[in-house]
């Protein structure tokens, strides 16, 4: 039987890992000439890791990996995360290179448990505001799709806010701008006789002034992503809302 290693223990001084993680998130990143690749992973504890595939090697990966599928990394650097919005709470990035061995790889006997921010950690200010945050709740509110931009075929210019209601009935505003606006805007246009009861993963907490209830949740350009209707068991608390 393999052994992995956590994903909380990596560290930059010591080389030789060997982890097992799920594709949480796969993102291209748009890099002249040639593009890059960005990850989430996260293991069979639940801890994520950020992961750069740079762009001598994203083709490859990008036709090779896929979201929800589990792998194991071996021979890969780990980096000092310095970035002032990280992806996830690790205080340590992953890169893949030329060495690097990734193989498809066994799900765990138990599949990790989402981990999603409580509403009043963001309204009383205690969580993490540098890194970005899972929620689940309810979407409701949703306002019309909007472009205040200068060039009406710019896509960069489209927004849409909304509020999502947590299991306690507390709600926070949210704002998404961009390609993603339209995405958000189909996903609650398909939903007319039910509760849109979804997962916000990785967006960001911003404060857009001072005060204690001037917070709302906004997008990290296409890194955030909306799942409706997850198969998670905090969703069967709000099956009675409307």
């Amino acid at each position: 039987m393999a052994y992995f290693h956590d994903v909380s223990i990596l560290r930059p001084c010591i080389t030789g890992w060997h982890i097992r993680v799920k594709v949480l998130r796969m993102i291209t990143v748009c890099i002249n000439p040639r593009n890059a690749l960005r990850l989430v992973l996260v293991d069979d504890k639940g801890f994520k890791i950020d992961c750069w595939i740079n762009s001598e090697y994203a083709k490859h990966y990008a036709e090779f990996l896929k979201e929800d599928r589990w792998f194991s990394f071996t021979a890969f650097r780990v980096l000092e995360n310095s970035d002032r919005v990280r992806l996830t709470n690790h205080h340590f990035r992953m890169s893949v290179f030329g060495t690097t061995v990734v193989l498809p790889a066994d799900p765990p006997s138990t599949e990790p448990r989402d981990s999603f921010t409580q509403f009043s950690s963001i309204i009383d200010g205690t969580v993490d505001e540098s890194v970005l945050i899972d929620l689940i709740g309810v979407l409701s509110d949703v306002g019309e799709l909007v472009n205040v931009g200068t060039n009406p075929s710019d896509l960069t210019g489209f927004r849409l806010s909304f509020r999502i209601r947590g299991p306690c009935g507390n709600a926070i505003e949210g704002l998404v701008s961009g390609r993603s606006a339209m995405e958000f805007r189909k996903h609650y246009d398909l939903c007319v006789s039910k509760p849109l009861v979804c997962i916000m993963r990785l967006w960001k907490v911003d404060r857009y002034f001072d005060g204690p209830k001037n917070v709302r949740i906004v997008n990290q350009g296409l890194i955030s992503k909306v799942l409706p209707y997850p198969d998670v068991p905090e969703a069967a608390e709000f099956c009675t809302m409307s």
